[in-house]
């Protein structure tokens, strides 16, 4: 399925009305769909997602990793998608020590025009909120070309998809760079600790609680990025061709 056949799986036309400037009028909207999905691991319930109904096995994995049932794709014994629902089957092989996500393969670096030409990559790729103005977006970028993209009604669940999409797709995430519509607080920062991410760029505001964790993992973190001035909360090295202050 395309971005674009999946971003209209996602939203349904509604007849409104719209008033303006000149007055009342009747017109057809895209209202953006939030439907449930119930994940089961084992057999066991363990969450209801109010999610798009699109990437839902993705949804499943990331937020599975997220929580910390895995941390190998290869303890994924079984996956399966119904209308409603997603099952994993998951080897239990005990507690899985976290890599020490600090060593990146490969040090990165990015000027502000890398950031700019990037974030316009992305924000072409938000065709669920150009339709709809009510979806969070997360892409993986090498700060090039955007590798990996989601969308959700759910910045939560947009980052899962994202997640799932790593996970499934054996694409390694270690020094990389993730961009994030929204808002970072402590909550998604713990989603993504254990992925070895080098640079979080985020559209919106960040919490304390986020830049705490990120000073701590050696991860740059900036925020506001996408306006006309971002601001680097941690580890700024990594941001160049800026003259100091």
């Amino acid at each position: 399925m395309s971005g674009r056949e999946q971003g209209a799986a996602c939203w349904e036309e509604r007849d409104i009305v719209r008033i303006d400037a000149t007055g009342r009028h009747r017109r057809i909207d895209r209202v953006i769909k939030e439907e449930p999905c119930t994940l089961f691991i084992n057999g066991e319930q363990v969450n209801i997602f109010a999610c798009c109904p699109a990437d839902l096995e993705e949804l499943a994995v990331g937020y599975a990793f997220s929580k910390g049932y895995f941390r190998d794709k290869k303890e994924i014994e079984a996956l399966s998608i119904d209308s409603d629902s997603v099952s994993l089957s998951i080897r239990n092989s005990g507690t899985v020590a976290d890599a020490d996500t600090r060593v990146f393969p490969e040090e990165i670096s990015l000027s502000p025009d890398d950031i700019y030409a990037v974030w316009e990559s992305f924000n072409a790729q938000c065709e669920l909120f150009q339709a709809t103005g009510a979806a969070h977006a997360m892409a993986l970028t090498d700060g090039k070309q955007i590798l990996l993209f989601a969308e959700d009604v759910a910045r939560h669940n947009a980052l899962a998809k994202l997640i799932g999409k790593i996970i499934l797709g054996s694409v390694d995430p270690r020094g990389k760079i993730l961009l994030i519509s929204s808002r970072l607080a402590l909550e998604m920062f713990r989603m993504i600790e254990s992925l070895g991410l080098a640079v979080l760029l985020c559209h919106g505001a960040v919490s304390a609680g986020a830049v705490r964790k990120a000073e701590e993992a050696g991860i740059t973190l900036a925020g506001f990025v996408g306006r006309a001035y971002m601001n680097i909360y941690s580890h700024g090295e990594r941001i160049t061709g800026v003259g100091a202050v």
